[in-house]
């Protein structure tokens, strides 16, 4: 499931059309969006439960970053933090707690059967490229990462794609997904399912227009 930003209306639509699937979630639960502490407790249920496999977005790792490290906190501001902020309604208190979970809990990436699963790109396997499971983008700047033996498909959200989800056909013969159709910007939440390689889309009305930024 692709990033969530804050809506949590959208985030129940797609469970609710999908009750007996264990879902990955790609990450950005927070910021932008009216609902980030709701969305991350919903989360937290998900995961304790076991229904969800939830992965770690940049704008959760600017999150971490700023409150429980004390980096970076002009970033994730510019970046929507103060929507993040506003939704715990000054509970300080836990807003550090759910960070601290997130740090503890929030997976860099994933791989299940023949598919990986990663917030932005393939993560580099020899290291040197620390940050393109959160940050890279298919723009030709970060390179399509070879995936370990067998794994044949990745799936990756982060960047925006307006006119729906987008598969890569390589030339390994593996495929790269993207499916982060803009549920702040646009509404709209993207599942992939991964047994068919079916998306399907939950659409609901933005809380309102936002810019489209990284």
């Amino acid at each position: 499931m692709g990033d969530i930003h804050g809506r949590l209306d959208l985030l129940d639509a797609a469970l609710a059309a999908f009750p007996d699937r264990h879902i990955v979630l790609l990450g950005d639960y927070v910021d932008r969006g009216p609902d980030s502490a709701q969305v991350i407790a919903r989360v937290r249920q998900l995961v304790e439960s076991h229904r969800a496999t939830a992965l770690r977005g940049n704008h959760d790792q600017m999150l971490i970053d700023a409150t429980l490290h004390g980096q970076g906190h002009a970033l994730w501001e510019m970046n929507g933090g103060d929507t993040t902020t506003d939704s715990y309604y000054g509970d300080y208190a836990a807003l550090l707690a759910d960070a601290q979970w997130m740090d503890e809990h929030l997976l860099p990436h994933t791989t299940i059967g023949s598919t990986l699963y990663a917030h932005a790109m393939r993560p580099d396997p020899t290291g040197h490229d620390q940050d393109a499971h959160l940050w890279g983008r298919p723009d030709g700047e970060t390179p399509f990462h070879p995936l370990p033996p067998g794994v044949t498909h990745s799936v990756h959200g982060h960047t925006v794609m307006r006119y729906g989800p987008v598969a890569h056909q390589l030339t390994d013969r593996t495929v790269a997904w993207f499916i982060d159709t803009g549920a702040v910007f646009f509404g709209t939440l993207t599942a992939l399912d991964t047994a068919t390689w079916t998306p399907a889309t939950i659409q609901l009305p933005a809380p309102h227009p936002i810019r489209v930024t990284p």
